[in-house]
């Protein structure tokens, strides 16, 4: 499949139009870390208590579809130096989840909300830090550049997207602490080592692509 059939594809599939709905997007089931926990575990889910909208941003680059990943400044309070979609947490002013995720892009990498065309958004997940992370998927042009707000973001790069969407790309790991152990995905590329939220956001993105 070439790329712009790809990219209709992926219109068709992900495509909503209540995206920009926060009652509607607010009602959407979550994933959580806490799903591959013990089941004595599973009764923390739903304790979070910040709200975040993030970006799977795609493109045509170099003859493929690519995915917009970022790697985290190690100053940040929260997820520091990890692999994450460019966006952030949603602000009082925020008129709605989705223009949280727009400002977000726009402040970590320059991309400014008209340059992006939002297709919908994908299940949203819960993380151990009691992040509730909205996804949207967006398309943008190819020769958009990038302007890496330093303060914030460290690297900006890009990910085949058919590299993603290979389910053997994808495990499963638990780790242990404590007595205690908890389960995270992890889809490893070439220096990047994409686990954790981010990586469940992508498994969200294959199966409904592959659904």
């Amino acid at each position: 499949m070439n790329t712009s059939s790809l990219l209709e594809v992926i219109k068709l599939k992900f495509s909503s139009p209540d995206s920009n709905n926060s009652q509607l997007v607010t009602n959407l089931d979550y994933s959580s870390d806490f799903d591959l926990s013990p089941k004595n575990q599973h009764k923390l889910k739903g304790q979070f208590g910040k709200i975040a909208a993030v970006f799977l941003l795609l493109r045509e680059n170099q003859g493929e579809v690519q995915v917009i990943f970022t790697r985290r400044s190690r100053n940040l309070s929260s997820h520091p130096g990890q692999i994450s979609f460019p966006g952030g947490i949603v602000e009082p002013e925020d008129s709605s989840i989705l223009n949280a995720g727009l400002r977000e892009v726009k402040e970590e990498i320059g991309l400014d909300k008209k340059k992006i065309q939002t297709l919908g958004i994908l299940r949203p997940h819960e993380t151990l830090s009691k992040f509730l992370i909205y996804p949207f998927v967006g398309i943008i042009d190819s020769a958009s550049e990038f302007k890496m707000n330093i303060s914030e973001v460290t690297e900006i790069f890009e990910v085949p997207l058919g590299f993603l969407l290979n389910r053997k790309n994808m495990s499963e790991h638990r780790i242990q602490k404590n007595k205690k152990y908890a389960g995270y995905y992890a889809v490893p590329y070439g220096p990047y080592y994409i686990w954790g939220a981010t990586a469940r956001i992508i498994k969200s993105f294959v199966e409904r692509f592959h659904g």
